[in-house]
């Protein structure tokens, strides 16, 4: 099911509460991974360090197609393409993010100083733009990719050391609130089954 919005209210979300961390997401994730037991690897797939990753418990969080070796095939995305530009002017939309659902190549457009409350004599947009190609934001819920994924799901729910939460482990759209819930969910399920 997608979503119609046939309103005029022009949040991005009607969640009752809506905001950003104090000072940022980019902050909020940094002291959660600053933590002697975190090891951060760039570049890297779960599948090139398996066999060097020893755990009692796994928290998996990535493409649950990848995790398997693809053997039921992969699994389809939409992913994004993102175009910055700096304009010599306070504001140029009345709100954070405009979508744009019909006559543009862009689908929506952020401007950031709405949602951080930055003071500054010029802004900063980014459009988005749909692609087939890139990182894997958004899950294509077709018939075929359904049928692929329950097949993983099935597989993964066999397995009693490995959780599987998130966008690309649940292949399910998610907004930010509902993957930490989801992950905290996780976590107290495994503490309380200890």
């Amino acid at each position: 099911r997608i979503p119609v919005r046939i309103n005029r209210d022009n949040r991005y979300f009607t969640d009752r509460y809506q905001y950003i961390p104090l000072f940022g997401y980019t902050k909020m994730f940094e002291r959660m991974i600053n933590h002697p037991r975190i090891s951060i690897v760039l570049n890297t797939t779960f599948i090139d360090v398996a066999d060097e990753v020893k755990f009692n418990k796994l928290i998996y969080t990535g493409p649950i197609d990848e995790f398997f070796g693809y053997k039921y095939g992969h699994l389809s995305y939409r992913s994004l393409q993102f175009e910055f530009e700096t304009i010599d002017a306070e504001f140029v939309q009345p709100v954070g993010t405009v979508n744009y659902p019909n006559d543009y190549e862009f689908t929506r457009v952020t401007e950031f100083k709405h949602l951080t409350g930055q003071k500054h004599h010029k802004t900063t947009i980014m459009r988005e733009y749909p692609t087939g190609e890139g990182e894997p934001y958004y899950p294509v819920l077709n018939e075929e990719s359904q049928a692929i994924y329950k097949k993983y799901a099935d597989e993964a729910k066999r397995l009693n050391s490995v959780w599987f939460v998130g966008r690309l482990a649940n292949y399910k759209y998610y907004n930010i609130d509902q993957v930490v819930e989801a992950a905290l969910a996780t976590v107290k399920e495994i503490i309380e089954a200890e």
